[in-house]
């Protein structure tokens, strides 16, 4: 016996589909046999992921990125999506990233529609889109988002953890998904090649321990990294060791990070922290409090500090377009800090 529908949510998927169905329509240019000959070569995918299964039986031509860089692969496959995920944190003005413009510019590819997603993933916008692949990768996507996006084409949400997804495997389940795996592979290893030789250029970077954290908004508690998240994942790579005090904090499932107050600010045990700030205003109330002051990566130099968003953005979401667009900098910060600590 089929489960109960509820009448609401089927009349709005109803609703989905036909402007999928309405914009589909408006985007025939003739190009049909090309599409089905493209097709002649194309293997069925199954990505496995968080909410079961995503089986995806023809070769994507209009996808639409809802996830935290996930447009990032895509373009450096070569790939335009119709749509991708505006950074309203630190785009343009419009909300496009400057490693995403800069990648469009070399393509000659004009940039795709924008979708805000901080209130949620707006299907309406995104079934208008006619997508045949949706991508949401690195998301935070919710298992009612996930099953009304799979309403409107095939969908991959996050891999296993909210936001979790390590970059690499971002970029490989993005290339299978689009029968680039092979491509995707080649994409990964001069990505990472990247971080290899920073890492080597920087042997003191593996006898340091470092935390990565920020300001939890409208509080003084301060907020550290789990070691799955991409911010610390990229530092491992870089040679670094996670300080063991971020190991031993209390962190509820699904979250990236746990929390601590300002007040015990002298339990972060770390030879150097990097934190991020929302605002120059944010980061000067902070580092005048004489409590964070005496921190010990603070008071000796070990301290990387960012307000700038692009700069916080490049490296909370590496990829293969962010990491060699931020690497050099951010590599020149920190090895500062390691000097100065001593």
């Amino acid at each position: 016996m089929p489960a109960p529908t509820h009448p609401a949510r089927t009349a709005r998927l109803a609703a989905l589909l036909a402007a999928a169905a309405v914009a589909a329509a408006g985007c025939g240019t003739g190009a049909a046999p090309e599409q089905n000959e493209a097709d002649a070569d194309w293997a069925a995918v199954t990505i496995e992921h968080a909410y079961g299964s995503t089986e995806i039986t023809q070769r994507p031509e209009r996808i639409v990125t809802v996830g935290w860089s996930d447009e990032a692969t895509l373009l450096e496959l070569g790939i335009v999506p119709v749509g991708m995920t505006a950074s309203v944190y630190a785009g343009d003005d419009e909300g496009y990233l400057p490693w995403d413009v800069e990648k469009l510019e070399e393509m000659g590819e004009e940039p795709p529609e924008l979708i805000n997603t901080d209130d949620g993933i707006p299907a309406e916008q995104v079934a208008n889109l006619a997508p045949d692949l949706i991508l949401g990768v690195q998301s935070g996507m919710e298992e009612d988002e996930y099953d009304q996006l799979s309403e409107i084409a095939p969908t991959v949400p996050y891999l296993d953890q909210p936001w979790m997804t390590e970059w690499s495997e971002q970029t490989l389940t993005i290339g299978r998904a689009v029968g680039r795996e092979e491509d995707a592979q080649a994409i990964v290893d001069a990505t990472s090649q990247h971080i290899t030789d920073a890492a080597e250029a920087h042997p003191e970077f593996a006898e340091t321990t470092f935390a990565v954290g920020s300001v939890l908004p409208g509080t003084n508690d301060l907020g550290f990294y789990v070691d799955a998240d991409a911010r610390p994942v990229l530092m491992r790579g870089l040679g670094f060791q996670q300080a063991p005090f971020t190991e031993d904090m209390e962190v509820p499932d699904g979250q990236f990070y746990g929390t601590m107050s300002l007040e015990n600010a002298d339990q972060v045990d770390a030879d150097l922290i990097v934190m991020w700030f929302n605002s120059a205003d944010e980061r000067e109330q902070i580092e005048d409090n004489e409590v964070f002051q005496r921190i010990g990566a603070v008071e000796s130099g070990g301290y990387v500090a960012y307000d700038d968003p692009a700069m916080a953005m490049a490296i909370s979401t590496p990829n293969p377009l962010t990491i060699p667009w931020v690497l050099e900098d951010f590599t020149t910060d920190l090895a500062a800090a390691v000097e100065a600590r001593g």
